[in-house]
């Protein structure tokens, strides 16, 4: 019997104990992301019914905590984020909106890491975004068929932009009436002002005929703009702070607010909303 025969069934022996080495490592760490993943989806589960019986929202919101893996934040006592997503909330005067809310890199001592019990507890960063669709936007300026686009991306899907399209028919009308808008914000309220008429009926006849803004008369541009003009105020939003940032992106307008060092409880990561009558809330 040569050398090599005497040293292949010895690698082989090698190679099977590498494998069951390696198997078994894999099992245990494929084991224990599933329970990591197990401990943050209860702890996700607990802080959405916790938002939803202490507030008026419609229905619990989507909870998600960041950070992998998850457990260790009991060690390190910062939550990397915990976000909030509320949807179909039924703010007076503008309808049912979405309202987003994150609080990033959070300091919670180790029990509220599997409680989610979060009770005043620093964090660098606090952001919410509220979205406000064509229905939303339409009801404050009186326009039951308002559509709300991109100016440079109209792809359903485009990138956020400070310009938009807005497209309804103003009171009177029976054809709609297209106009560039830009969104601003001025002292803590948000703007949405028309800058050019596109198109437009020229008549208030269900058969008027859409023609070109630089063609219609100057009174009609006029009522126009005058109806695709809306101020909103900061203090009418459901955000906790003013409104930062403005922006229309995939058929919605989105505004934003920020805070920076701060410190948060859960109630913080909901808007306040008016409740709903007992018999039209989802079951506990």
């Amino acid at each position: 019997m040569n050398e090599r025969d005497i040293a292949t069934p010895h690698l082989s022996r090698g190679w099977k104990r590498t494998l069951v080495a390696l198997g078994t490592l894999i099992g245990i760490v494929l084991g224990a992301t599933l329970v990591d993943a197990l401990i943050a989806a209860r702890v996700e589960h607990k802080i959405s019914q916790n938002l939803y019986e202490q507030s008026n929202l419609p229905s619990p919101p989507d909870v998600h905590l960041a950070g992998y893996p998850y457990v260790w934040a009991a060690v390190s006592h910062e939550l990397q984020a915990v976000t909030v997503n509320a949807k179909d909330l039924d703010v007076p005067g503008f309808g049912l909106v979405s309202v987003y809310t994150s609080a990033q890199y959070v300091t919670i001592p180790r029990a509220a890491v599997f409680s989610g019990d979060i009770q005043n507890a620093p964090a660098r960063k606090m952001f919410t975004r509220l979205q406000l669709d064509g229905v939303s936007i339409g009801s404050r300026m009186g326009l039951n068929d308002l559509h709300i686009q991109n100016l440079e991306d109209i792809s359903p899907r485009g990138g956020w932009e400070t310009e938009a399209i807005l497209q309804g028919s103003p009171k009177g009308y029976k054809r709609p009436v297209s106009v560039a808008v830009s969104l601003r914000i001025k002292a803590g309220d948000v703007y949405i002002t028309p800058t050019r008429v596109i198109d437009g009926p020229d008549s208030t006849s269900a058969t008027a005929k859409i023609v070109d803004g630089d063609d219609l008369s100057p009174d009609a541009q006029r009522a126009f703009r005058e109806a695709f003009t809306l101020k909103l105020s900061g203090a009418e939003l459901p955000l906790r702070k003013s409104p930062m940032r403005v922006y229309v992106s995939g058929g919605s307008i989105y505004v934003e607010s920020e805070q920076f060092y701060t410190t948060v409880s859960l109630d913080d990561l909901t808007p306040h909303v008016e409740p709903l009558p007992e018999e039209e809330r989802p079951g506990l």
